[in-house]
């Protein structure tokens, strides 16, 4: 047991931050409420402060006032234990050292601001979980002074958060899970706000106090234990009609995705995503080719493809190829009341499939992209999922084995009497002017 100043008398579970303190260059606290975590790190910080002169941002996704920040937390540490700190409206400063505290909204008027970061020693980012990667991937570079350090606390909405997905498994960053539990300094009305919690809603539970990623909530469309589930399914020997339907998502913006997606029955009312292939090729001959060449290999009952924008003429070359071939198009009219348009459609009916045990993923991309896809409402009330463009910007990437799974079951679910014609039958004529799919 190390002794240590009463600044840093911290839970058990979160010494290494002090013991492992020179040997990583990021920290990664998550937890539920009551782990300390917040607490922790302020006390670390101002105590480093004391020692030598630092400058230090405590920064996240958005800032709208000083309140809004960890500031309250500084102010409390600084007053309980009569440290030697100058507490000022939008700054705190140590009065020997010179070190300097400052706060700040990383997202503003849309655009990510590094003013004021160059020359800091310490980065916090709190409430780490509503960071988005494309803020991640500007700020993280320009801390970069040597010896600086990043600390990240946060619990987590989803799986694949952005800050979890780069740092957790990096081995320049300590990453620590704490929980009200392992605090022996949680007050006891925290203690019994989490019990009477865990009575009355274990979702809310799991996610307040364990610390653990939102199974369900207003933004998300699916599910993260669906999802979880449908890495496997375990499907009962029996006669089946056996389908396949093969979704195509071709790329609309810079740096997305071609893919193509395999869906086939593997049991009454089981299905699996068997295959997939991807592919960045700006020439729509070449990509023509490709689906058709990919068609011609994996012999689908059913094709469906992206009909609209730069999709369009793509679909229509292929259409006179394939005779089967289905347009969808995702600003167009839903089969469901409660659907803005074919796309919301489109991923309603995937989450009935991913809800009911229906349908097996075993690819880990597509379904860490099924986690974030969320849901928005119209000013009519029907549902609709958050543009492709929106999300590329908050998660760094654009959901294409998502959607061009998301195609396959729509086809599945509202065109499968197409799949009655014998794949013999079908018509493909293929032009030798095509590169052959590899």
């Amino acid at each position: 047991m190390i002794e240590v100043p009463k600044i840093l008398d911290f839970p058990e579970k979160l010494m290494p931050l002090i013991t492992e303190i020179n040997n990583y260059s990021y920290f990664l606290i998550e937890g539920g409420r009551g782990g300390g975590k917040s607490q922790s790190v302020a006390r670390l910080i101002l105590w480093i402060a004391e020692q030598k002169k630092v400058r230090v941002c405590c920064g996240r996704e958005t800032q709208n006032t000083i309140e809004e920040s960890v500031y309250k937390i500084f102010k409390d540490i600084i007053l309980d234990n009569e440290l030697n700190f100058t507490i000022q409206k939008t700054k705190i400063t140590h009065k020997a050292t010179g070190s300097e505290i400052i706060f700040k909204g990383f997202k503003e008027q849309g655009r990510v601001n590094i003013k004021g970061l160059e020359g800091i020693d310490i980065l916090w980012i709190d409430e780490a979980q509503a960071i988005t990667k494309t803020t991640l991937d500007v700020i993280i570079p320009t801390i970069r002074k040597k010896n600086s350090v990043v600390y990240f606390t946060m619990n987590r909405n989803v799986r694949q958060d952005a800050v979890f997905a780069e740092f957790a498994k990096d081995p320049d960053c300590l990453h620590i899970k704490i929980n009200y539990y392992d605090n022996k300094y949680c007050p006891k009305n925290l203690i019994d706000k989490a019990k009477r919690c865990k009575e009355r809603n274990k979702i809310d539970y799991d996610h307040i106090w364990e610390g653990n990623p939102k199974d369900s909530s207003s933004e998300f469309l699916i599910s993260t234990n669906r999802l979880e589930q449908s890495k496997r399914l375990f499907v009962p020997k029996e006669n089946f009609r056996n389908i396949k339907c093969m979704g195509v998502d071709l790329s609309g913006q810079g740096g997305d995705l071609c893919v193509a997606t395999l869906v086939e029955t593997i049991g009454n009312n089981y299905f699996s995503a068997k295959k997939r292939e991807s592919w960045n090729d700006p020439d729509t001959d070449n990509t023509k080719g490709k689906i058709i060449s990919l068609y011609t290999m994996w012999q689908p009952n059913l094709l469906i493809l992206d009909g609209d924008g730069l999709g369009y003429p793509i679909y229509v070359s292929v259409k006179k190829a394939v005779k089967n071939a289905i347009a969808f198009h995702g600003a167009g009219a839903s089969k469901r009341q409660n659907a803005l348009n074919q796309r919301a459609d489109g991923y309603l009916t995937l989450k009935e499939f991913i809800d009911n045990g229906w349908l097996e993923i075993p690819q880990e991309d597509t379904r860490c992209q099924l986690e974030l896809i969320k849901k928005e409402y119209a000013p009519n009330g029907s549902i609709k999922i958050q543009k492709k463009s929106d999300m590329k910007l908050e998660t760094g990437e654009s959901p294409d084995y998502a959607d061009s799974l998301m195609m396959s079951i729509y086809a599945l679910n509202y065109y499968s009497h197409m799949a009655d014609n014998d794949i013999d039958e079908v018509q493909v004529m293929m032009d030798t002017s095509y590169e052959p799919f590899e």
